[in-house]
């Protein structure tokens, strides 16, 4: 920190945020004006801490998401995840699938095996 900083509270110059010639208006139309300038500050700050805790609390729940399919069992099964949320952005949604495509493919056999056996047994049955 330098010397000459000055330390402690210091009066903030707000005069480049005013309005050209707020100066010349009478005080009670300055203190309204000032109250508006006020309620506008508190209203964009609210705002922007609701989008803030949006953010943060999509960015945790993708994590979490993300680290429980992490953790799944991917031997012989077959998973889908899917999560929807807010953020202060927008919205999100997300769809993961997996898993062992080996466990697949002998299922897929199965059912094609007993689809032609019953349409042989029709088949032959006429």
């Amino acid at each position: 920190m330098n010397d000459s900083e000055e330390r402690g509270l210091q009066r903030a110059d707000l005069s480049r945020f005013l309005p050209v010639g707020i100066d010349e208006l009478p005080k009670e139309d300055q203190i309204a004006i000032l109250k508006k300038i006020a309620e506008g500050d508190v209203e964009v700050r609210k705002e922007l801490a609701q989008k803030l805790g949006q953010s943060q609390i999509a960015e945790h729940d993708i994590a979490v998401m993300i680290e429980a399919v992490r953790h799944l069992d991917h031997e012989r099964k077959i998973y889908s995840e899917h999560a929807k949320g807010q953020t202060g952005t927008g919205s999100y949604d997300i769809h993961i699938r997996g898993g062992d495509t080996r466990f697949i493919i002998p299922i897929l056999i199965v059912v094609g095996v007993l689809i032609l056996a019953l349409v042989l047994i029709l088949t032959l049955a006429r």
